[in-house]
């Protein structure tokens, strides 16, 4: 997170610099639109590349972070399942399981979710998820029906465990560093180069590289948004686990 600051910041350094630099050679009496036609020819490249560049990025972030929203769904789409499952067994049979679905879901709510944000997770969760398992493992198997529900909870736990770590996985992801020191090189010689243009107006000029600035700046300012994607104001919300528990009916 540290070196999206300095992406951030680089932008603005350049253009502060750059207009001292320019206002100066101005004093002196510089030709303005000296280097023109040179600079022209690698701004088109330069500036095409760094575009790709970002553009590549920010879709990457926004897949990363609409794939961990999905798998939160996922998720707790398993979960329900095996609540329901639960529901389908006697109530002497399933109470414990269906009390566990709601439990797991309760803790990953209150307790879990703020860990995200730091890569953490919950040791409760964990033993929740080993709990659910233990108690199909339990389940009787004397009759189609019990043993259609164990066969199908088996199979759902094992789904939810995966989403799970899925999640937590996720948890983890942002920009690699390397990544974040290209972005930042490249603002700097992106808008650096538009101080080789010259004008004959030196404010219609710094309009110009600073509207370039701004849109390089808040670029950079949306992928460090998506960079993880469950801490931000756009982060991933445990939407999915407050729909399962509200939905729920009442206890046999």
């Amino acid at each position: 997170m540290a070196w999206a600051w300095v992406a951030l910041l680089v932008p603005a350094i350049t253009v502060v610099l750059g207009v001292v630099v320019m206002w100066r050679a101005r004093r002196r009496g510089s030709n303005p639109g000296g280097y023109n036609e040179a600079a022209g020819t690698v701004f088109q490249a330069v500036g095409a590349l760094y575009a790709v560049l970002l553009a590549f990025i920010v879709v990457n972030e926004w897949n990363s972070l609409q794939e961990a929203s999905t798998n939160t769904f996922e998720e707790a789409n398993h979960l329900g399942a095996l609540y329901w499952d639960a529901r389908a067994l006697p109530p002497e049979v399933g109470r414990d399981l269906e009390a566990t679905t709601q439990q797991y879901a309760h803790v990953v709510v209150a307790k879990e979710w703020p860990l995200l944000g730091d890569g953490g997770y919950s040791p409760e969760a964990t033993a929740l998820v080993y709990r659910m398992r233990d108690e199909i493992n339990a389940l009787p198997t004397d009759s189609p029906r019990t043993q259609l529900v164990f066969e199908h909870s088996l199979s759902t736990v094992n789904d939810l465990a995966a989403a799970r770590r899925e999640r937590l996985s996720q948890s983890g992801h942002n920009v690699p560093t390397v990544l974040w020191i290209a972005m930042a090189v490249g603002a700097v010689v992106t808008v650096g180069f538009t101080f080789f243009f010259g004008l004959p107006k030196f404010w219609t000029q710094l309009l110009l590289v600073g509207a370039l600035a701004v849109l390089v700046v808040l670029s950079l300012g949306l992928i460090m948004m998506l960079d993880q994607p469950f801490v931000g104001s756009i982060a991933v919300q445990p939407e999915a686990f407050e729909i399962f528990l509200r939905g729920l009916p009442a206890q046999r």
